[in-house]
């Protein structure tokens, strides 16, 4: 019996994180995924019994769960993201909950036979959206403002409130007494999970800033006071607990006193955890023999859902606002039903089998089925459909494709206009005022602001940045700067080319990130230094103008594909670029150039102008060398400095704008 528990939660961890990575490489919605592995784990196989793994803590459990999940979820919830949506938003968590509500009421009553009660419940469970299916979906989508802060904040703060909505109607069937008098109980249980959750982020606050907690305990520590105001407010109310975790995310993610990524980046880390065995579990629950008895009528229900409640809820909600039509019609295209409504209908089914007295007792078997198909249907229908939605209404953002170089040395620049003239974007990311001038003024967008500062993601958002290297020739630009690009475009778009060829793969001595050496294996800075200065250049070729025998010994650096899809090259032979695509090449007449020496710099030795440093004087005007002196000294302080991020197009005059964009 031990050995046949241990296996069950060991297959809820690795299904449930297997089935993510799945999805991740063959691109379909991860939630989908999930959902059948969990059925295969569950039912079919019979690996996975919720019921014999947790007992009576399955469902509290999954309760506490969610609320992490809702605290994650609302410490990526800026206020300033949602402003021109911010009326649209309002109308969708009241008026259309209740539209909702109503029609899926009326829809159950009529399409699953149910008694009133029953499918005031059912209707009432079914408001609910949330994080764990609305999130992944928006980042597979990639629609544009405001349509993605709309969406994203009506998905967390949908769970309290449609869960304790979902709460009082089922008080209101058990008691007999209507829903009159639960208006009072919905108030109730917002306020009390309004005050858990700001006494939690008060609490928070206080201790950070105060530095009363040690740095290694700051993620720790922000569990346990999560998971405190979570069981305080459950405890004044019940559900209430929601509320609290949601509205103490909210409240964390818009002070400004305590700094909240590095939490930030626990929680959805955790998160991830969390939502593969919450759905694992969800999958693993269902009766098949039940839901294959409801299903044709459920998915009845769930296209009512899908096709009236919810364009109905959309329309009510944004009319007279300032959302546009297109984006409008979005919003009919984002209300999948993920694991709240699944546990809720769940806690609800044995409710109501307790309580046999009540007429609504004898319906309790169609909950749990009946939401499950739904929950199935609209996940199917709007994780296949919402990618495809997002470009047909032309709202969708670009893939990113653009290339960031960490440095601006005046080879990496070189290479820059080669990309350009490929129609590849690049960000030359460098926080010294002489590169950031040096690479403006041959029409490249920049970013010299703090690398550490939320400036430089918007920057790489804006620009649609997919790829970086790290080229600098100051070993602590190189390592800062991936440190702060890999959360944002991964490990593997993470590229460094060392100065010479003895460092490591990787940064040399104080980087978390252990970046890829690009071009080839042998690859560095000094090695190309050396190529160009015996005669080497870069070049852009295309399938007419290659010649083999020419090009036999180039180095390539990157491709383009005939889409415009930049790939870095990692080790690869020269070879004819295919149909529509270009190759930019290091060319030498000798071949790539063995590095010479053992360390010491040979620039002059080579007939090469030296290549200074990104702070030295001699490279600036006469007017300009003070500056560069404060330069010096802010870098050498945390190895960036102050600067703008500034956007120029070849043949226009340079125009300096604030760091928080590239425009």
């Amino acid at each position: 019996m031990e050995h046949e528990l241990a296996l069950g939660l060991a297959a809820v961890v690795v299904v449930g994180v297997a089935a993510q990575w799945v999805a991740t490489l063959l691109r379909i919605p991860t939630i989908l995924l999930l959902l059948a592995a969990g059925v295969l784990a569950g039912p079919v196989s019979g690996v996975v019994v919720p019921r014999d793994l947790l007992g009576e803590l399955l469902f509290p459990l999954v309760s506490l769960a969610v609320g992490v999940l809702l605290f994650e979820g609302g410490l990526g919830l800026q206020y300033r993201d949602i402003r021109d949506g911010q009326v649209a938003l309002l109308r969708l968590i009241t008026v259309g909950t209740l539209i909702t509500w109503v029609i899926g009421w009326v829809a159950a009553a009529q399409l699953l036979d149910a008694n009133r009660g029953v499918a005031a419940l059912i209707g009432a469970v079914l408001v609910v959206s949330g994080p764990t299916v609305v999130l992944p979906l928006l980042r597979q989508a990639r629609p544009r403002e405001p349509s993605a802060s709309i969406l994203r904040w009506e998905g967390i703060i949908i769970d309290p409130i449609g869960a304790t909505l979902a709460i009082v109607v089922l008080e209101a069937v058990l008691s007999n007494e209507g829903l009159g008098p639960s208006i009072g109980r919905i108030i109730a249980t917002g306020v009390a999970g309004t005050v858990a959750g700001l006494v939690g982020a008060g609490i928070m606050i206080v201790m950070l800033e105060r530095h009363l907690v040690a740095d290694r305990l700051h993620n720790a520590f922000t569990l346990m006071v999560v998971v405190a105001a979570f069981e305080a407010a459950n405890l004044l109310r019940p559900e209430a607990g929601l509320f609290a975790t949601t509205v103490m995310g909210v409240a964390l993610a818009n002070q400004r006193r305590v700094p909240m990524r590095h939490i930030r980046e626990f929680e959805e880390d955790l998160g991830t955890l969390i939502l593969s065995g919450l759905f694992i579990l969800l999958g693993a629950s269902i009766s098949l023999d039940a839901v294959a008895d409801l299903a044709p009528r459920a998915i009845l229900l769930a296209l009512v859902l899908i096709f009236v409640a919810r364009p109905l809820a959309v329309y009510a909600s944004t009319l007279g606002t300032s959302v546009p039509g297109r984006h409008r019609l979005y919003l009919c295209f984002m209300a999948p039903r993920g694991i709240v409504a699944a546990a809720v209908s769940a806690v609800f089914a044995l409710d109501l089998q307790n309580h046999p007295e009540v007429q609504a007792a004898e319906d309790a078997d169609l909950l749990v089925p009946g939401v499950f198909v739904v929950i199935v249907c609209t996940v199917a229908f709007y994780g296949l459909l919402a990618g495809p939605a997002a470009s047909w209404l032309r709202i969708a953002r670009a893939q990113p494709r653009a290339i960031a170089l960490i440095g601006g040395e005046r080879w990496a620049l070189d290479l820059a206009e080669q990309l350009m003239n490929a129609d590849v974007a690049v960000l030359v990311v460098s926080p010294s005022p002489t590169e950031a001038r040096r690479a403006a003024e041959r029409g490249m967008l920049t970013f010299s602001g703090r690398l550490d500062s939320e400036d430089l993601e918007l920057a790489l958002d804006t620009v649609g940045v997919a790829q970086a290297i790290a080229l600098s020739r100051t070993a602590d630009l190189n390592a800062f700067g991936m440190n702060r690009l890999v959360d944002h475009l991964g490990r593997r778009n993470i590229y460094h080319l060392p100065p010479t060829v003895g460092e490591p793969e990787g940064e040399a001595t104080h980087s978390a990130v252990f970046g890829r050496r690009p071009f080839s294996p042998d690859a560095s800075q000094r090695r190309i230094r050396h190529s160009l200065g015996a005669g080497g250049r870069f070049i852009l070729v295309d399938e007419t103008s290659w010649d083999d025998t020419r090009y036999a010994n180039a180095l390539p650096l990157v491709t383009i594909d005939g889409s415009g899809l930049a790939e870095i090259q990692v080790g690869a032979t020269p070879r004819r670029p295919e149909r529509g695509g270009r190759l930019v090449l290091l060319t030498a007449t000798n071949g790539f150039e063995d590095e010479a020496g053992d360390g010491e710099d040979e620039d002059e030795e080579d007939g090469i102008e030296p290549l200074r440093g990104p702070d030295d004087p001699e490279d600036l005007d006469e007017d300009e060398r003070t500056g560069a002196a404060d330069g010096r000294a802010d870098a050498s302080a945390d190895g960036r400095s102050n600067g703008e991020a500034t956007r120029n197009q070849p043949d226009r005059p340079q125009h300096s704008r604030s760091n928080h964009e590239p425009t």
